[in-house]
């Protein structure tokens, strides 16, 4: 069998760890048991993982499921041999990428499938690593969607956090600094930063000029100082690859690390500036569904109702107002 495609290595592996009716019926016959599964589990505990694969159904779900991350993370470190994928900062740096905004039942059924990947890596001989889904790991994918305040994706920092995180990344002088301010004051997207250039910037206007999403065109206003920064001779302020944002991803990370903030994600910038502008428009005014709807606009969003995974319902980012004149038309 080739092996040169991510696919089948992951066939490979997987099939490694999947046994058939005959190696069931086996099982069940030398060790008098009924249900296989609760047997295999330590302790017969159903939230443990199984040590292999019984079902053929669940067989072609982790096929698909592992084959589609893999070849995302080929996609972002240009490697393409399975077991040299299978590192942990790979991994979470394709959740990053790829899986922030996933499901909980999606995510589970991700790392139980790249968990059958590389114990069927190990069967091969392949590697000798051990496997990268540990305890930790499944706590820091957690916090995508849990960071003790709010209970919904995509929600931000809390705003003190969001401020030390930029201004930490500046101490440093950071290539990153930059990137995360637009993050935070403009509401842009990772790739929408690492895409954009200096033909984009309205010095004039005081606006980007964005595509993002869907081919979806935004004016989004820029703060004079970061205006002042963009060097609009350059075709492209920043880095336009995976591995610029692979690098903005892991310097964030390490720098809530550092800072001993709990959560992380460049995304959780672009909360904080759609949970500031939902109270600037609030505070002039607007009730929740124009708020919402202006908001929806300066994300770049077809739908409104995508804001409540930045601002959840009743969301209030402090007890004092923001007054009306911080916003500017």
């Amino acid at each position: 069998m080739s092996l040169s495609s991510i696919s089948n290595q992951v066939n490979h592996a997987l099939a490694k760890v999947t046994w058939d009716k005959e190696q069931i019926a086996k099982f069940q016959a030398e060790h008098g048991v009924v249900s296989v599964k609760k047997s295999l589990r330590p302790d017969g505990d159903p939230t443990q993982p199984l040590p292999v694969i019984l079902g053929i159904n669940t067989r072609r779900t982790y096929f698909q499921t592992a084959t589609l991350f893999f070849k995302r993370a080929e996609e972002i470190t240009d490697e393409g041999l399975l077991v040299t994928l299978l590192d942990p900062d790979i991994i979470m740096t394709t959740f990053e990428e790829h899986y922030a905004d996933a499901a909980p039942g999606t995510v589970n059924k991700l790392l139980a499938a790249v968990e059958k990947v590389h114990l069927g890596c190990v069967k091969l001989g392949w590697t000798k690593e051990p496997c990268p889904i540990t305890s930790e790991l499944r706590d820091w994918v957690k916090t995508f969607r849990d960071d003790s305040d709010v209970r919904m994706p995509r929600f931000g920092y809390k705003p003190d956090d969001a401020e030390k995180l930029v201004a930490h990344l500046k101490d440093k002088n950071s290539i990153y600094a930059l990137p995360a301010e637009l993050a935070l004051y403009c509401g842009l997207r990772e790739d929408e930063i690492a895409g954009l250039k200096g033909e984009n910037v309205d010095k004039a206007q005081k606006v980007l000029h964005i595509t993002g999403k869907g081919g979806r065109y935004r004016r989004v206003p820029i703060p004079d100082n970061l205006l002042d920064q963009l060097n609009c001779s350059k075709q492209y302020l920043f880095t336009p690859s995976a591995s610029w944002q692979a690098g903005f991803r892991r310097t964030v990370r390490d720098a809530t690390l550092a800072l001993g903030i709990e959560i992380s994600g460049v995304h959780r910038l672009r909360a904080n500036f759609a949970q500031k502008k939902y109270q600037e428009f609030l505070a002039l005014g607007m009730n929740e569904r124009e708020s919402r709807q202006r908001v929806s606009q300066l994300l770049g969003h077809a739908r409104i109702d995508v804001t409540y995974k930045y601002v959840p319902k009743n969301f209030i980012l402090s007890t004092n107002p923001v007054p009306p004149d911080i916003l500017k038309p």
